[in-house]
């Protein structure tokens, strides 16, 4: 019976992409095959965090928040839809509701999120991996858990990556974590639900839908169409009138207000999360190794004591010992001592997540590199230098299919997909190769 159901869900989920009506000049989001990385990559294909600017909505269940030009435009977008409302256009419809948001960025806090999961892989840690083969005795101080931990993830890290550039970039994250993403009704997600959609679809005001959003910026999911997502690139570049002055619609309309466009919007609003690595990694395991000492304090000593009797003896005796407590500002040392051993975590997390071999001499060799760099140039250098080896190819050019994702035309984006395939190609050795995605984009 539950065989049944669930293959009637899968077909049904496999044909409703032929049953989503199409308008002129009219964008999709599609969060499953298209736009899973929309607004957790920036156009050079680096992760991102968003950095503040959030706003509380006002028709919201719940305290939900998006950044502050999508909350200009849902407010703006709200007001319009009372009008159509009041005048009683949407009385037979499925989209004939009070809107309001019922989720944003509440349900995908990037701090809040990323916490938990860690805490999950620590629980794991701890409870699986340190109590085999007496692995928690190892581990004397807070330099020594760090170790134990990385050998630790470097076995799981792929599937669960534990530095934020991996999470933002895995199924793991949510994808309201950007600020942009919310959903005007509370309808439920999955398989198990998938028969709710054509009634959305098959509705007469569907394309009203459709319309009337896009106008204020937002696309809507075809996976989920009471879910809107905020498009940065609709309505650039501004269009120019008859007498001259620059005509402003969809999303620039609203970011303009902020001095805001498409260019720049990802500059303003988010942070390279490679810049943030080390800081990241060292105090998420200090945290990890604080919760560690106060649930055990203490460890077991290994020793060894010879007897000599009638005949020679040797006796194991176990001994505790307390660990060293939590450090107060993490791994003693200088400064630069300090960067370039969290740089070398950074660098062999990231390519353990990604699944790029090496061999022991390739490390040595990146490690140096880095090292080099940082030395040089300073930190964000050498962490530049992490996230271009395993962020995914190298970038020149933002390929990515989708009309106005990032603002980037099916024209331009096959004019750039050619392009990018002849470097491929090229004997003489380009290596300008085309963003595919990153390197562990959903886990699998």
């Amino acid at each position: 019976m539950a065989n049944g159901i669930l293959s009637a869900s899968f077909d049904l989920k496999n044909k409703l992409p032929d049953s989503v009506p199409s308008y002129y000049r009219k964008t999709y989001f599609d969060l499953e095959k298209e736009h899973y990385f929309h607004g957790r990559i920036d156009k050079e294909g680096d992760a991102v965090i968003l950095d503040g600017f959030l706003v509380g909505l006002e028709a919201a269940v719940g305290d939900q928040k998006v950044v502050d030009f999508v909350a200009d435009a849902f407010y703006n977008m709200r007001l319009n839809y009372k009008k159509a409302t009041r005048a009683g256009f949407l009385k037979s419809s499925t989209f004939y509701r009070n809107l309001k948001v019922h989720k944003s960025y509440t349900y995908g806090d990037l701090e809040y999120e990323y916490t938990n999961y860690i805490t999950l892989i620590y629980k794991n840690f701890v409870d699986v991996y340190l109590s085999s083969n007496r692995r928690a005795d190892k581990i004397k101080n807070f330099k020594d858990f760090v170790k134990e931990f990385v050998r630790y993830s470097l076995n799981i890290c792929h599937n669960y990556p534990i530095t934020k550039t991996g999470f933002i970039t895995s199924i793991h994250c949510s994808p309201f974590v950007s600020g942009m993403m919310l959903e005007a009704m509370p309808e439920s997600h999955g398989l198990l639900h998938v028969d709710a959609l054509p009634k959305y679809f098959d509705d007469q005001y569907y394309s009203f839908w459709v319309n009337h959003v896009a106008k204020f910026g937002f696309m809507v999911d075809k996976n989920a169409p009471w879910r809107l997502v905020f498009n940065i690139g609709s309505g650039y570049p501004p269009e120019v009138g008859a007498d001259g002055p620059e005509k402003l619609t969809g999303a620039q309309l609203f970011m303009n207000k902020y001095g805001l466009s498409y260019e720049n919007v990802m500059q303003y609003r988010f942070t390279k999360a490679y810049k943030l690595e080390t800081s990241n990694l060292e105090k998420e395991m200090l945290s990890l190794y604080k919760t560690f000492y106060q649930q055990y304090g203490t460890y077991e000593r290994e020793e060894f004591k010879l007897l000599c009797d009638r005949y020679i003896n040797v006796k194991v005796q176990y001994t505790r010992h307390n660990r060293e407590k939590p450090p107060t500002f993490g791994i003693p040392g200088s400064v630069e001592e300090v960067d370039e051993y969290w740089l070398k975590v950074a660098l062999k997390l990231r390519l353990a997540e990604t699944r790029q071999y090496h061999t022991p001499q390739d490390f040595a060799s990146k490690v140096k590199t880095m090292i080099e760099k940082y030395r040089l140039f300073g930190p964000d250098d050498a962490l530049k230098y992490v996230n271009d080896l395993t962020k995914g190819f190298l970038v020149t050019n933002f390929n990515v299919k989708g009309k106005n994702w990032h603002g980037v035309s099916y024209n331009e984006y096959e004019e750039r997909r050619r392009n990018a395939l002849k470097r491929a190609e090229d004997p003489r050795g380009s290596h300008q190769y085309s963003l595919t995605g990153c390197k562990n984009t959903i886990g699998r």
